[in-house]
């Protein structure tokens, strides 16, 4: 057996072919506005926004 067949393309992730800038735009705003808020201290403090934009944008294919 194939293991590409096994794997779900990236095509079938995003089949509207949407870009980046146009996905998960919930978790990038609250990932945005919290390295605003949180300036040095940003990456330890807003860890699981981060987290959560990359998954959402894994969701669609997409690769961080």
């Amino acid at each position: 057996m194939d293991r590409k067949q096994d794997a779900p393309k990236d095509a079938d992730k995003n089949p509207q072919k949407l870009k980046p800038c146009c996905v998960c735009l919930d978790t990038k705003k609250a990932r945005d506005t919290c390295f605003l808020d949180h300036g040095d201290n940003a990456e330890s403090k807003c860890h699981y926004l981060i987290a959560a934009h990359k998954k959402c944008m894994a969701d669609f294919g997409f690769t961080i």
